[in-house]
């Protein structure tokens, strides 16, 4: 089976939901498009970028950038079907996000996370981020991270 990188656009809403539902579930949360998780009902809108991991018809990974600032940009929403990792598919979607941050000038991308998450935390170590103060006044963050660019694109 071949796992394919696409845009985002409105055809896969219904699929996204469906699997940010499932990858809540297994992590014990609720995803809440109606509340705390509004942003994903206008994905276009709310986020700089939106990418979908396509896979057997469907979602099965995703990942996006929010923009923060002129300079900086915050990973959001990776997230990869359990069946599919271990096979390098969530650094492709980590490197697609931070690639196209590079592309568009950033000059850092800075993500959020939880200490619990350790193979996601692993997984961003070994791309380059490092752990910074807190950015935002995620309540359920306990781990900050960024990595930065030089000028001419390449990691800090």
């Amino acid at each position: 089976m071949e796992e394919n990188i696409v845009v985002y656009d409105d055809r896969y809403k219904e699929s996204v939901f469906s699997f940010t539902d499932r990858c809540f579930r297994e992590l014990g949360k609720a995803f809440e498009p109606e509340g705390r998780h509004f942003f994903y009902n206008d994905i276009g809108k709310e986020f700089d970028s939106f990418w979908c991991l396509l896979s057997g018809g469907g979602v099965a990974g995703t990942v996006a950038l929010r923009r923060l600032d002129v300079e900086t940009a915050e990973l959001k929403a990776l997230y990869l079907e359990s069946k599919l990792r271990g096979k390098g598919l969530g650094f492709r979607l980590l490197d697609t996000a931070v690639s196209a941050a590079r592309e568009k000038g950033y000059r850092r991308v800075v993500l959020d996370s939880m200490s619990g998450y350790e193979a996601a935390l692993s997984l961003y170590e070994k791309y380059g981020f490092r752990r910074t103060g807190r950015f935002n006044d995620n309540q359920h963050a306990d781990v900050f991270m960024e990595i930065q660019f030089q000028k001419d694109g390449a990691g800090l």
